[in-house]
C-alpha cells in the first residue's frame, strides 16, 4: 500500500477571514484633516512674527488638529464601546425594555444596547442619504448588526428625526451619539422628537460636541424642567465626549 505525501505544492484550504463590523465612517477624514492643518501651519511657524493674521491662523489651525485629533481618539474600538456603556449605564436598562438609537450612524450605540439588554427591542434609526459610493448607507449598520450577533433583538429601520414613526412615550431609553452635533438644522425639533417617545420614568443619553452639549443643557431643558429630571454636564472618558441625560418625570 502506497501513501502519497503532500507537497507544498498541494493546496490546502483557505481559513475564512472572520468579518469585522466597521464603526469609523464618522472619522474616516480625521487624518486628512490633521495634515492639512499642519501644511496651513507650517509657513505661519517659518515666518515667525507677531501679526494678528499669522497669530489667527495658528489658532485655527491647532483648533482644526485638536477636533480632528478628538475624532480618532473617539473613533477606536476602546473609547467607543467605553462611550456606549457610559451613555447605557446613565439608565439601568434591563432586560425587557425598549430602547431607541435615534440618529444611529453606523450603529455602535444600537450594538451595544442589543448586548445589554438581550431580551427586549432596540431600534436603529436614523435618516441615510444615497451616495455615488454608497448607494445603500444602511447596508454598513445592518452588517455591523449582524456581525455582533444582535440581529435577533436590533432591528435597522429609516426614520425621519422630526417625525419619528414611532407612538409617544413608547421608548424605556432613547440615546445617541453625535447625532444633533451632525445634524446642521432643527435641532431642538429633533430631541424634542425624541423625548415624545420616550415613556415617563424613562431616560434619554447624548453624547454631543461641547457647543450642543451646552446648548441643550443651559437652554433646551431647563424650560422642560417641570416634566424632567436634568442630569449634570458630565464627561466622558478621557473627557473628549460631554454627555447630556435627562429623566422624563410624566
Amino acid at each position: 500500500m502506497r501513501f502519497s505525501r503532500k507537497t507544498a505544492t498541494d493546496k490546502q484550504p483557505s481559513a475564512r477571514v472572520p468579518e469585522k463590523a466597521v464603526y469609523t465612517a464618522e472619522s474616516s477624514q480625521s487624518p486628512f484633516m490633521v495634515g492639512l492643518a499642519l501644511l496651513w501651519m507650517l509657513p505661519q511657524l517659518i515666518q515667525l512674527g507677531t501679526s494678528w493674521s499669522r497669530t489667527l491662523s495658528l489658532v485655527i489651525g491647532l483648533f482644526v488638529v485638536a477636533g480632528s485629533a478628538t475624532m480618532i481618539v473617539t473613533s477606536t474600538p476602546k473609547y467607543r464601546v467605553g462611550l456606549d456603556n457610559r451613555l447605557i449605564s446613565l439608565a439601568g436598562l434591563g432586560r425587557g425594555s425598549r430602547a431607541l438609537n435615534a440618529m444611529c450612524g453606523t450603529g455602535s450605540l444600537a450594538v451595544s444596547l442589543g448586548k445589554e439588554i438581550r431580551q427586549g427591542e432596540v431600534v436603529a434609526a436614523d435618516r441615510w442619504k444615497p451616495r455615488k459610493r454608497m448607494p445603500d448607507p444602511a447596508k454598513r449598520t445592518r452588517e455591523n448588526v449582524r456581525i455582533e450577533g444582535v440581529d435577533h433583538i436590533v432591528r435597522v429601520q429609516e426614520a425621519d428625526p422630526l417625525a419619528l414613526p414611532f407612538r409617544s412615550g413608547y421608548f424605556h431609553y432613547v440615546g445617541s451619539r453625535f447625532g444633533l452635533s451632525g445634524a446642521r438644522r432643527r435641532r431642538r425639533e429633533a430631541f424634542i422628537e425624541m423625548l415624545r417617545v420616550l415613556r415617563p420614568g424613562g431616560y434619554v443619553a447624548l453624547a454631543e460636541s461641547l457647543p450642543v452639549a451646552l446648548w441643550l443643557r443651559y437652554r433646551i431643558l431647563p424650560p422642560l424642567a417641570s416634566g424632567y429630571r436634568v442630569g449634570d454636564l458630565r464627561l466622558s472618558r478621557f473627557r473628549f465626549s460631554p454627555i447630556v441625560s435627562a429623566q422624563k418625570l410624566s
